[in-house]
């Protein structure tokens, strides 16, 4: 993404309810580490490693996230049967089914409308609902790995503790059907590290193994699994950033840096297809990448500082593009 930052205005515009916002939402179907080109002052010191993923994680945080209007019958990704509105996911299902008119809450255990932070079991043991769950991990990871190295140890020690607490089971079957089993190990090793406040290098190195084992896993999985996970990560980012604005300002701080870190994550995966993918995955990423920059003037620093435009549809139009460019590939 481009490094020229546009003038930005703080201008607080709630647009869940919008045509398009909602077009856009109800479009996604089924629908990643570090390094941005966003935020060039947050680049941690960290490299960031080739990623081919797709991820696309359930929501977190308390609150509602808007509504989004279904048409018709029968049981729909995301979204309830009947007319009714969906809430933003929760750790469970990501194909949240719900019955009759009125609104559903995606499965799993969460807190609030958006669909809390809670072991679930993501949208069963698909390929994209695994790579969105692990891309959902490493977000929590790399935005706890960027607040470590700026010294809020708090902050990142939370973070880091996320994803065993509230994720891993939702892994955990497919991981130990492919091999995986180790990560949780791994991830616990990056989390001890922080409480015990070692040095940045040493929780760096820790993470970079996880980085690792995850891309492992990645390597098992389609590119549009991939495409099709991202995106749903994406529309979750919007979710967890729809909470953290609620209000006009950035009231939740922790939940507007899980959706940063989400998108640091998704970025990078696409960075990772763009150049090893074939031409047809290339095309799909260049565009993604492009799609995810209508994100930029959502977000300031990773401490919710700066200018920025408090809108969650420009996360929720950036998921339902990206997914429609999965439909591309085979």
């Amino acid at each position: 993404m481009s490094s020229e930052k546009k003038p930005r205005t703080v201008s607080v515009r709630r647009m869940l309810s919008l045509t398009a916002t909602t077009a856009a939402v109800g479009l996604t179907a089924t629908s990643g580490v570090a390094g941005s080109d966003l935020w060039p002052q947050q680049a941690p010191s960290f490299a960031p490693a080739p990623v081919n993923a797709a991820a696309s994680v359930e929501g977190e945080g308390e609150g509602t996230t808007g509504q989004i209007k279904k048409e018709g019958e029968g049981s729909a990704p995301a979204e309830g049967e009947g007319e009714g509105s969906a809430a933003a996911e929760g750790e469970g299902n990501a194909h949240a089914e719900g019955e009759g008119e009125g609104s559903t809450q995606a499965e799993g255990e969460g807190e609030g409308a958006a669909g809390g932070e809670g072991e679930g079991a993501g949208s069963g043991d698909s390929d994209h609902a695994l790579q969105r769950d692990l891309s959902f991990m490493e977000g929590h990871l790399h935005a706890g790995m960027t607040l470590y190295e700026a010294g809020d140890l708090a902050a990142a020690k939370t973070h880091m503790g996320h994803p065993i607490e509230e994720k891993y089971g939702a892994v955990a079957e497919p991981l130990a059907e492919r091999g995986f089993e180790r990560l949780r190990e791994q991830i616990k090793a990056v989390a001890s590290a922080t409480e015990a406040e070692a040095p940045v290098a040493e929780v760096a190195e820790a993470f970079e193994v996880v980085r690792a084992t995850m891309e492992e896993v990645r390597e098992g999985i389609s590119v549009k699994d991939q495409v099709l996970g991202l995106a749903e990560l994406v529309r979750v980012a919007g979710a967890e950033y729809a909470v953290a604005v609620e209000g006009g300002s950035v009231t939740n701080l922790h939940e507007y840096q899980d959706s940063w870190g989400f998108l640091r994550v998704v970025e990078a995966e696409f960075r990772g297809i763009a150049e090893s993918g074939d031409e047809g995955a290339r095309h799909v990423a260049e565009e993604a990448l492009e799609y995810l920059e209508q994100t930029d003037a959502a977000f300031g620093d990773i401490q919710g500082k700066g200018e920025m435009t408090l809108d969650p549809s420009l996360l929720y139009g950036a998921a339902a593009q990206i997914e429609l460019e999965a439909l591309e590939l085979d």
